[in-house]
């Protein structure tokens, strides 16, 4: 128990120090294949950039829409690697996906890119690979988003 008022000290700490935090709301298309299975969907995304430092903490849900319905959830943490209009950002999180009854808990990677349309409207990409956990073994998955952002 002690170790956890320290570490909640911490983070509490270095909050401190982050800049004023952004929070955006946004939505995707979302293309991904899990072990061969194509599934498409809609990705609700919201979170906030500049948390600590210039990452961004990002939580989204998701529906399936065509072969088969499925249900998605994420957190990730996402680092731009510039500042410029067309913003390259890599980052990671943990993914979760239920579909046709079986669940897939997994950890993914992220590359992508986001275009500054508008002051308060951008457009993003991105590859997420995700290495699932599943009954007791494993699954590899990869997803293609499209989609758009709305600072506020």
């Amino acid at each position: 128990m002690k170790r956890l008022w320290v570490l909640l000290a911490l983070g509490f700490s270095l909050l401190a120090f982050a800049q004023t935090p952004k929070p955006f709301a946004g939505a995707s298309l979302n293309f991904q294949w899990i072990n061969g299975i194509g599934l498409t969907g809609l990705l609700l995304q919201g979170g906030a950039y500049d948390l600590l430092g210039d990452a961004a903490l990002r939580g989204s849900i998701g529906l399936g829409l065509t072969p088969t319905n499925y249900f998605e959830l994420g957190v990730d943490v996402l680092v731009p690697l510039s500042t410029d209009r067309l913003t390259p950002y890599a980052g990671g999180g943990l993914g979760y996906v239920n579909f046709s009854g079986t669940s897939f808990v997994g950890l993914r990677g992220i590359v992508g890119a986001d275009y500054t349309a508008s002051k308060d409207i951008s457009l993003f990409g991105e590859a997420v690979p995700i290495l699932y956990l599943v009954n007791g073994g494993t699954a590899f998955g990869i997803q293609l988003r499209f989609g758009v952002n709305k600072l506020f």
